[in-house]
């Protein structure tokens, strides 16, 4: 666990609303513009939760933390302000698949609603969480942006066990700007495959790098508006989001 707090969503279909996050550690890829670094390894060691939602006035303990430890730091901020939903996030959580299981079942079983925030690479761990997890927020990579090599035949699986599960599923991806434009026309055209209801097809978000790390120059205007001209030619459903967080001084 890296850290337990509360905050505004600032990415995809729930930006703007209230979460609280618990992140876990530990990732399976190293993309080239990650802002989590500190999450990336997967070992114990100081862990924050925030006492009061907002005010970023943490209690440093050590982790691993206990499941119930875990409901209890949750359940202290959920009671103090209104919150949408919690956000499983990292790191990438499915990498800790038994651990989310067990989260998100005694998070669901409190009646609050969790949204998974994942790379879309796992897919067993992926399976166990049918009728668990009600929002999966999953990020469909591009070797081009990323740096990495995912299998899009991975992916196009994944995102098929994901809208198994029940949950309400959509499609981040980052766009930069070296972005490959068969890589991208491939990943758009996956999704719109994918989609079980034509009136209601998965939904995609455009989200512009922003430079972090060995990631330093964003899309361009132009570029962005190009790659939505793309999508919406392959796809009836796609919006650009930045990351809003970031514009507004969020974690």
């Amino acid at each position: 666990m890296s850290e337990v707090f509360s905050a505004i969503q600032g990415e995809a279909a729930l930006v703007g609303e209230r979460q609280v996050f618990v992140r876990l550690t530990g990732c399976n890829i190293r993309c080239t513009y990650c802002d989590q670094p500190e999450a990336l390894e997967r070992r114990p060691g100081p862990c924050r939760v925030e006492l009061t939602a907002g005010r970023r006035d943490w209690s440093t303990e050590s982790s691993p933390l206990a499941i119930g430890r875990v409901v209890d730091a949750v359940g202290q901020l959920w009671d103090q302000v209104p919150h949408h939903s919690i956000s499983l996030t990292g790191g990438e959580p499915l990498l800790q698949g038994t651990r989310v299981e067990r989260l998100a079942g005694a998070f669901a079983g409190r009646g609050w609603p969790v949204m998974l925030e994942t790379n879309g690479t796992l897919v067993p761990p992926m399976r166990k969480l049918a009728g668990v997890v009600a929002y999966v927020s999953m990020d469909l990579k591009l070797r081009s942006v990323d740096g990495e090599t995912v299998a899009a035949a991975t992916q196009s699986t994944f995102l098929a066990a994901a809208l198994a599960s029940g949950a309400t599923t959509w499609v981040k991806i980052v766009i930069g700007p070296t972005t490959d434009l068969d890589e991208f026309d491939a990943g758009i055209a996956m999704v719109a495959a994918a989609s079980p209801d034509t009136s209601a097809p998965v939904e995609v978000f455009l989200q512009p790098l922003t430079p972090f790390g060995a990631a330093t120059a964003a899309p361009s205007p132009e570029q962005v508006l190009a790659l939505h001209d793309r999508a919406l030619r392959l796809h009836p459903r796609v919006r650009v989001v930045p990351q809003t967080h970031k514009a507004i001084g969020q974690l």
